[in-house]
């Protein structure tokens, strides 16, 4: 039987984990909003969005206390948002069709940015949670001297 002093920062850090990489993609799109070619070359950049999945712990394989429970979170993929490109005029575009459209990404800098923002906070909530903790763990230790 396994016992862990503060199951709380172990989930706490998979959460800071899930929010670094969630500001990274934010990030990432912010950098391919005027890209208008993809690694592939077809077509624009498309948004990316991170999908996470709760990870539950198994009591039976973990030789826990029996106590099934949350135990952080995981990314389970990270996704292509296939919303149509936005088309804008610009004939002087190297990437122009006749028309002088340009098949932009479907990246919306505001919806990113509020994204990013969600990703900080969430971190910083993480990050006390871990502080917590530590802090508890360090006044039990002191009790038990």
């Amino acid at each position: 039987m396994s016992f862990e002093l503060i199951p709380a920062m172990r989930i706490a850090s998979s959460g800071l984990a899930a929010e670094n990489a969630r500001m990274t993609v934010a990030a990432n799109n912010l950098a391919n909003v005027n890209s208008t070619k993809d690694v592939t070359g077809k077509g624009p950049y498309q948004r990316r969005e991170l999908v996470f999945q709760a990870v539950f712990q198994d009591a039976l394989s973990s030789g826990s206390d029996g106590v099934k429970g949350l135990d952080g979170v995981k990314i389970s993929s990270l996704e292509r948002n296939d919303s149509a490109p936005i088309n804008t005029y610009m004939p002087y575009h190297p990437a122009a069709d006749k028309n002088g459209m340009v098949a932009m990404p479907n990246i919306q800098p505001v919806k990113e940015m509020v994204d990013m923002v969600s990703a900080t906070r969430s971190y910083e909530a993480n990050l006390s949670v871990i502080k917590q903790s530590k802090d508890m763990a360090k006044r039990m230790i002191d009790l038990l001297k």
